[in-house]
């Protein structure tokens, strides 16, 4: 597609976002000929994916801390390899118990196997077959990926003589806990398997659709994407990149261009007026901010149909997570050890049975955080000592079951006491980490909201269940990455295939684009909405 401007002098594209996404997709639409434009709200590039200093001299992202099944299109598409991005692979997934009970997923499942059989022999056998069903969903759901959500053709013939596709939709319309207690018999194994059900969500690991949490959490991608693991330099590495990637076919970056509104005239988006009160021409408006804040708050209600409107406030985009950044003065051992071991080099959960995970979830969705909740728990520094001065450590953290809305006081007043009861948490497990805090950044889901402009605080745009997956992400009439209103398109985590730093959505978002005006120009008309 030949680049230009319209008559204007405005632009083909404007991207609202530079997140990881919003910079793929304006990768894609330059490198298709169109004269793109991404404005930024902050002062750097990365939404949800940076590095930044929290403490003199300790550095972490305020979101995504590792990079999970980037495309293999978009590492070889915007070379990053040759511009220096590398993975450091995490380590195993330790499980610790508040009644002193752990083991480890590791990464070999024949190993994780020996590690299941004191808990319940039987569950050791279960799990192989348990990895196997995963392999085998995962073979049949992973390819849709890559692509604008449809129906799910590839393999399903083969996948229904096999009974596969008999099992994806069990897992889709189960709960976690469900699935689990067919499988599993001790409570440890299926809530080190179960965890992840209530990540970024109110929803427990009881509520029907949460089995599709065990997906994403156990089963490969077979497309060959990218492993997940720790950046050298964080993960604002990655976006960084990205920006490079996309500045050299051509895309434009403003940073401090904070959107105000997406103009609309005759019903179709025309470009974008500013917090600064200038406005910018484009053919079309890319926005990589969430549904909500796209819809309900950057377009006028007048522009979209009533029923849109309601489908969108009712779409689920209340985050349950805080985050917690602690610098620390060394590497804290685990209770019971002299020194750091290779569990600092992976995931560490610290997690209950999943009946106290529902109960938990059950009192966040009336507005009272959980005490003693779930944390996942990682050392970046273990990988990357850059981020920490010499001998220093970061430690990150989420606890779950944490509301956005609160029942009580508001997270400005109880935000520290929070982060308190998380460190002495952490304390029972790491007897010395905290006295080795010297530094923190305590995350609410409101702060993240504020920060990055986050909806509800929530990390993935939108919960991942399946009511708000693939043709009904965000909402049916905007599954598709088109909006109601022509020229517009959404390319952020609120759209098919959800969340999580894969880049998928913006690809497939500029595919959509591009050939909408390729179709549009052929037909001297209108053509994307």
């Amino acid at each position: 597609m030949r680049r230009r401007a319209d008559a204007a002098g405005g632009h083909d594209a404007i991207v609202v976002g530079a997140g990881h996404n919003g910079l793929v997709a304006a990768f894609y639409l330059a490198r298709a000929g169109l004269r793109t434009l991404v404005l930024e709200r902050r002062g750097i590039v990365g939404g949800a994916c940076v590095t930044e200093e929290f403490a003199p001299g300790y550095r972490a992202s305020p979101g995504a801390y590792v990079l999970s099944a980037l495309r293999p299109a978009i590492w070889r598409d915007m070379a990053l390899r040759a511009r220096g991005l590398r993975v450091s692979p995490a380590g195993p997934s330790l499980n610790l118990f508040a009644d002193g009970a752990s083991f480890v997923l590791r990464n070999s499942d024949a190993e994780t196997a020996d590690e299941i059989r004191p808990f319940a022999r039987a569950d050791a056998g279960a799990f192989a077959e348990f990895k196997r069903e995963m392999a085998a969903i995962g073979g049949l759901l992973f390819p849709t990926m890559d692509g604008p959500p449809g129906p799910m053709r590839i393999g399903l013939r083969a996948a229904r003589r096999r009974g596969v596709a008999e099992r994806a939709a069990e897992l889709l319309t189960t709960s976690a806990r469900r699935y689990l207690d067919a499988r599993f018999e001790s409570e440890h194994v299926k809530a080190a398997l179960g965890w992840d059900a209530i990540s970024n969500t109110l929803a427990g690991p009881s509520d029907s659709g949460t089995g599709v949490a065990l997906l994403h959490e156990h089963a490969a991608d077979p497309s060959g994407a990218v492993p997940w693991g720790f950046v050298p330099g964080g993960m604002g590495e990655v976006t960084r990149m990205m920006a490079d990637a996309a500045r050299e076919q051509g895309a434009e970056i403003r940073t401090e261009a904070e959107v105000a509104r997406v103009v609309v005239r005759d019903g179709r988006a025309r470009g974008v007026e500013l917090c600064d009160g200038s406005s910018l021409r484009a053919r079309v408006v890319v926005s990589n901010a969430d549904p909500k804040r796209t819809f309900l708050g950057l377009c006028d209600p007048a522009d979209l149909p009533a029923r849109f409107r309601g489908a969108i406030r009712a779409y689920r985009c209340q985050g349950a997570s805080f985050k917690l950044n602690l610098a620390l003065s060394g590497l804290p051992a685990l209770a019971g050890r002299r020194s750091p071991g290779d569990e600092h080099r992976g995931l560490i959960q610290v997690t209950l049975p999943l009946a106290e995970m529902d109960r938990q979830q059950d009192d966040a969705r009336r507005g009272v955080p959980a005490v003693d909740p779930h944390l996942e728990v990682c050392f970046p520094t273990v990988h990357d000592p850059s981020l920490a001065p010499e001998g220093g450590h970061v430690v990150t953290v989420g606890a779950r079951s944490q509301p956005y809305a609160l029942a009580g006081d508001g997270w400005d007043v109880i935000r520290d006491r929070v982060a308190d009861r998380v460190v002495e948490q952490l304390g029972r497990f790491f007897p010395d980490l905290p006295s080795m805090v010297v530094g923190r950044e305590a995350l609410s889901p409101l702060d993240l909201e504020r920060r990055l402009a986050l909806t509800g605080g929530h990390h993935l745009h939108g919960d991942m269940l399946p009511d708000q997956l693939f043709l009904l992400r965000p909402v049916r009439g905007a599954a598709g990455y088109r909006a109601p209103i022509r020229g517009l398109y959404l390319c952020g985590a609120g759209t098919h295939p959800g969340g999580g730093v894969t880049g998928a959505n913006g690809r497939n978002c500029a595919g959509v684009v591009a050939a909408d005006l390729r179709r549009r120009r052929v037909r001297g008309g209108s053509a994307g909405g």
